[in-house]
């Protein structure tokens, strides 16, 4: 490589501003001039050297910055180049060697002859390079700055262009631009037959001298090869695609503690559930996952039907504070941008609870590349070792049908799930962090203790749904239900007969409210009048039968329509069970609740299942119990979990 010292006019770069020394003075100062502004600066050059050491400073290399390409090659590694390249420049380097050692190295050939003939016996080399040959060598080295580089042989910049005329080249071309650079995405072939036509079309007015030659397929490969990449997919595929394709991955987003940063998002399982009554499949749950980016642990996750809604995004929060490990309030929240994530109610519960929400970019995922690859790992690494299982696309079921191999309820699958995360997932080395996720976690915890709330209550108050309701002496109705409490008299007595007061309902449990004191502004719990009715009741089951009730013409909906209702629906919900349509078991499993806290309303305690048809299954098999299910009979029997799990 090139050499330098500090001397009057190099120039060199410090941090990454460029100067030049005009003048050194004898008790080693050194005056620099900015090439940007011509300010002069006087240090010395001691500092200069310091500078050098730590990476601040670099020497420019003057033919690199008037752009001389001769001199720019110069920088490529000798370790690059073929072996026989490598040899060659070898061998020119001790030819150099062994004649400096003797004198200057003259151009005059009878001089240097015999030290050439001197240097190859020593060498045993039996063809020596000729004087001029070894002149032009000593030559390119002291142009080159002392850089032995100088001595390597170009090869790779050899050969000459295109053989073919200029018209044809611009025939080929424009026969890229306009068939293969386009969204249809054309081939090599439908360029060389759309250039074939443009090569007819300009011959035929062309005498048989003048005609322009046809390139053959070859070139057209080529000259479509030697187009930028990323241009050729903008035009291709789309900016969009062609940013995702070129881009770079770096360390990622920086975080020190635990539930600094938690991503969240949805995904349906690549699992087909069974109806535990009926056999049949119910499809493919969805799972909500939080996940705390410092620690890779899911601090929050929600399996059920409903699919993608501020339901199960608030449902995901409430286990943060039970017995597993992970637990604490989320200082920053990121989601995508679904319509759940929009809601009004999360942003309220994210001011309540101190949270950020910060959401990703459109169409770019990888802002929550965290949560993203567990969701993969987990229908990769769980989901696919199950029976089933959906895989990630159809076309890799080939002759396997999911549906029929569906053995697993959601009980089951719940529990198996834990299992997985408690005593797999979460002991298992995690190569982006060089640690398990529950040491990590621990250890995080053990640095920044999380902090919690004052009580769970005030998690349950907080997540629940506001809403704004007239109290009167009949309490408070909402959803054609009634709540009432004799502390509710307390504000009728002090604020009138009717009054505005704000509630909030739980999804899972409509046995009970929160009123909000208009005075206190603290919240206290009213229950139902209707205790029979409303315990183990979810609010969309509720509204179910309040909208069934309706259909059938009862008018006004008071708890005889609901009752007569239920059973109605009792029977819908059974026949939807063992439809066909997956779609419509799906929403079965919807309405009685699976996949929340709320028990199966729309059952009878008689009814059995009913048998699928034989022609959909030769036999009906009872669902398996866990310990028999394939793959994971050594986890599930092998001890406890690790962390205490609520069931």
């Amino acid at each position: 490589m090139k050499n330098y010292i500090f001397k009057v006019g190099v120039s060199i770069v410090v941090d990454d501003q460029d100067h030049r020394i005009v003048h050194l003075t004898a008790d080693g100062l050194a005056h620099l001039v900015a090439a940007s502004t011509g300010a002069i600066t006087v240090t010395s050059t001691t500092e200069l050297q310091k500078q050098y050491q730590s990476g601040h400073l670099r020497f420019l290399n003057e033919a690199t910055n008037i752009g001389d390409p001769a001199q720019s090659r110069l920088g490529r590694p000798l370790s690059t180049f073929p072996d026989r390249v490598r040899g060659k420049a070898l061998r020119k380097k001790k030819y150099l060697d062994m004649l400096l050692v003797r004198g200057p190295i003259v151009s005059t050939p009878a001089v240097l002859a015999p030290l050439i003939q001197e240097c190859a016996r020593e060498l045993n080399d039996s063809h020596p390079p000729s004087p001029i040959s070894v002149y032009r060598w000593a030559r390119s080295v002291s142009r080159a700055g002392g850089d032995n580089r100088a001595l390597i042989d170009r090869f790779d910049r050899r050969g000459g262009g295109s053989r073919l005329p200029l018209s044809s080249l611009n025939l080929l071309q424009q026969s890229i631009d306009s068939i293969y650079m386009t969204r249809e995405r054309a081939s090599a072939n439908d360029v060389y037959s759309d250039l074939r036509y443009r090569v007819d079309r300009e011959n035929e007015f062309r005498s048989e001298r003048e005609k322009v030659p046809m390139p053959s397929l070859s070139t057209v490969h080529r000259a479509i090869h030697s187009r930028d990449a990323y241009d050729v997919s903008v035009h291709r595929r789309g900016k969009r695609v062609a940013n995702i394709n070129f881009r770079t991955s770096g360390a990622g987003v920086h975080v020190e503690q635990i539930l600094e940063r938690v991503e969240i998002d949805h995904s349906p399982l690549d699992l087909f559930v069974i109806d535990e009554r009926t056999n049949l499949p119910l499809g493919r749950p969805t799972v909500t996952v939080a996940l705390d980016r410092y620690s890779r642990m899911p601090v929050g996750m929600h399996v059920g039907f409903q699919g993608p809604s501020v339901h199960a995004v608030l449902r995901c929060y409430p286990d943060l504070q039970h017995d597993w490990p992970c637990h604490g309030k989320i200082r920053e929240l990121v989601c995508d941008n679904g319509l759940e994530f929009h809601s009004d109610e999360l942003k309220r519960v994210a001011f309540e609870l101190g949270m950020i929400v910060t959401f990703c970019p459109k169409r770019q995922p990888w802002f929550k590349g965290a949560v993203e690859r567990f969701l993969k790992t987990l229908n990769f690494q769980f989901a696919h070792a199950l029976p089933g299982t959906s895989f990630a696309r159809w076309f890799h079921r080939e002759d396997y049908d999911p549906q029929e191999q569906a053995l697993i309820t959601y009980d089951q699958l719940l529990h198996v799930l834990t299992r997985w995360i408690v005593d797999v997932y979460a002991h298992s080395l995690h190569r982006g962090i060089k640690t398990t996720p529950h040491e990590k976690w621990v250890t995080g915890a053990e640095r920044f203790p999380p902090a919690l709330p004052s009580s769970i209550e005030d998690i349950d108050i907080t997540i629940g749904e506001t809403h704004t309701r007239t109290l009167s002496h009949q309490g408070i109705e909402l959803d054609n239900l009634r709540y009432n409490d004799p502390a509710l008299l307390q504000i009728r007595s002090k604020h009138g007969p009717r009054v505005k007061v704000d509630v909030i309902s739980y999804f899972d449990d409509i046995s009970r409210i929160a009123v909000i004191d208009p005075d206190t502004k603290i919240p206290f719990i009213v229950p139902a009048l209707d205790q029979d009715y409303a315990t183990a009741l979810t609010r969309e089951q509720h509204r179910l039968l309040c909208a069934r009730a309706r259909e059938t013409g009862k008018g006004l909906v008071d708890q005889s329509a609901l009752a007569q209702a239920k059973s109605e629906i009792r029977a819908l919900v059974s026949e939807f069970a063992l439809s066909k349509s997956q779609r419509q078991r799906q929403r079965s499993a919807a309405w009685r609740g699976i996949g929340t806290e709320a028990a199966d309303i729309f059952v009878a305690p008689t009814e059995t299942a009913r048998t699928k048809p034989e022609t959909q299954r030769n036999k009906l098999f009872p669902a398996v119990p866990v310990s028999e299910l394939p793959k994971l009979t050594a986890l599930l029997l092998e001890g406890s979990p690790n962390g205490k799990v609520r069931p």
